[in-house]
């Protein structure tokens, strides 16, 4: 598989950079968020570093959002427009864009202070970076912090065959993401399949350059009834959101001149997704999957709890009756486990 090592990376014509503090965008999506769109508006306007223009896209919101967004009048560029989905919205705001960085902020999240200069800092340091994660810290409605927030470890570097041979690598969430945006040209308009624009450009942005990742919990991943959680018990939405990546990192390949493409076979969610879809599967199935899992595990170099909280979604898909799995797949290892030693009071908990 080193054929992926040596491929060289298309040809991206990157600007002069504006020197030492490059304006940065920061993007944020909103879609009926009224209640949680001032404090991420707040926390970006209070960043310590000042360079930054803000542009917030209201999706056709039908809550007070328009108002909340409109009492921020000369501090933002606000794109009002009718509802379209995370991706329509992502593209309207990224034609706005003028930064050399762009950052994305879900509506429902908030920064920390230092998080833009962090960013900055750790693109100048790393000029062969063209996407950076950072970790996070979960919170509660209220802002509460919740659970452990352990520090995720990021893959950096030429990734492209871990895509095409695992269909994944460790990357972050939206609010953790940020982009040069020279590269990002390179990629738009993001397409209408993917339910998820992040899986979109998280897929596709590695075929053109070097991706990286940094410890530093530098934002707030609110934590809510209505925002999709990793831990989702919603078959249909799981399912298409693997077929969305392949297809995402098999047309990435292609339009970058690569020959070899993704199997979605060798995804591991996606094999347990369709075994939970079918009523569970067979020991044989299981085997496979553990064996395929194993070796992904190695290969991105997963941290032992977290390959183990993995494994154990992929087999409980394939093992345990489907309400079980659907319980494994909603509420996490550790949050099952309480579940079934404690009973249904522990199951409405939230683990980290």
């Amino acid at each position: 598989m080193t054929i992926f090592r040596q491929a060289r990376f298309p040809v991206v014509h990157r600007p002069p950079s504006s020197g030492g503090e490059p304006l940065v965008s920061v993007l944020i999506c909103n879609y009926n968020y009224g209640r949680f769109v001032g404090e991420a508006i707040d926390s970006v306007l209070e960043q310590t570093y000042r360079n930054i223009e803000l542009i917030v896209v209201d999706d056709g919101s039908t809550d007070d959002s328009r108002q909340v967004i409109g009492a921020y009048s000369g501090r933002l560029r606000a794109v009002f427009q009718q509802n379209g989905g995370q991706g329509a919205a992502f593209n309207s705001g990224l034609a706005e864009a003028r930064g050399e960085i762009v950052c994305f902020l879900d509506a429902d999240d908030y920064f920390h202070r230092e998080k833009v200069a962090r960013v900055v800092r750790a693109f100048a340091e790393h000029p062969e970076w063209v996407q950076l994660a950072h970790n996070w810290i979960s919170v509660d409605i209220d802002g509460r912090p919740m659970g452990r927030n352990p520090v995720r470890r990021f893959t950096r570097g030429d990734i492209r065959t871990l895509l095409l041979r695992w269909g994944r690598y460790g990357w972050g969430i939206t609010s953790g993401l940020s982009y040069r945006r020279v590269v990002l040209e390179q990629v738009l308009p993001i397409p209408k399949r993917p339910r998820a624009a992040d899986t979109y450009l998280t897929a596709t942005v590695p075929f053109y350059g070097q991706v990286g990742g940094i410890a530093d919990q530098l934002m707030y991943y609110r934590v809510h009834g209505k925002n999709r959680r990793a831990r989702s018990d919603n078959l249909p939405y799981l399912l298409q959101q693997r077929e969305d990546t392949c297809v995402c990192i098999n047309t990435a390949a292609r339009d970058s001149g690569l020959a070899e493409r993704f199997d979605i076979r060798c995804d591991g969610d996606y094999r347990g997704f369709k075994a939970l879809e079918s009523g569970g599967g067979s020991w044989s199935d299981a085997f496979g999957i553990c064996w395929l899992s194993l070796q992904e595990f190695a290969a991105l170099r997963r941290k032992p709890a977290e390959a183990l909280a993995r494994l154990a979604q992929r087999l409980g898909c394939v093992l345990l009756p489907p309400e079980q799995s659907r319980g494994l797949l909603r509420l996490g290892l550790q949050g099952y486990v309480r579940s079934r030693l404690f009973g249904a009071q522990a199951s409405s908990g939230k683990s980290s």
